[in-house]
């Protein structure tokens, strides 16, 4: 009768034995960028004073618009701010506590915690683009998990989108891998 069951169902034996594999893959990713939220958003941070040694700054295309600076401190911090120059070459910096990220920036004149476009900041690409992985995650996960049988197409599109969202997370800085 259990060979009957997987007979109607339009999972063939391929997905059926590197299914759990997936799944397994796919929840692990889902705790390290849930770690990843988890460290920039609630864990402490930690104060440090620092000195910002260099900075550039970022344009766009043709017509040379600055959309940030990127900054590197003395004790090697690296961070962007969107549009707006940090006139102080001394700032005070919070950092998470797990993956290092600077979370917070301030000056003895002005906070510049609003401006901040790098690592899981939201005014950054990276908080976008983990959320979107995130919620990818779970959909696949759900749907690899349901009682209905889906076929092998949809199996790949689920595999490789993923691997796609990961290969982008590693592309823009590998902030959590």
């Amino acid at each position: 009768m259990a060979n009957n069951s997987n007979k109607y169902s339009t999972e063939n034996e391929f997905i059926i034995k590197n299914k759990n594999i997936i799944i397994y893959l796919m929840a692990v990713i889902s705790f390290f960028v849930l770690v990843a939220f988890v460290d920039y958003y609630v864990l402490p941070s930690s104060k440090t004073n620092d000195l910002i040694t260099h900075y550039f700054v970022r344009t766009s295309g043709k017509s040379k618009q600055k959309v940030s600076y990127h900054y590197l401190t003395q004790k090697g911090f690296t961070f962007s701010t969107a549009k707006e120059y940090i006139e102080e070459n001394n700032i005070e910096i919070e950092t998470s506590l797990l993956f290092n990220s600077v979370t917070k920036i301030k000056s003895k004149t002005q906070n510049y915690t609003n401006l901040l476009s790098s690592g899981l900041s939201i005014n950054g690409i990276q908080f976008y683009i983990c959320l979107i992985l995130l919620f990818s995650l779970g959909i696949s996960i759900k749907i690899m998990l349901s009682k209905k049988g889906f076929s092998e197409n949809t199996f790949y599109n689920i595999v490789c989108f993923n691997c796609f969202m990961i290969f982008i997370c590693f592309y823009m800085g590998g902030f959590l891998f």
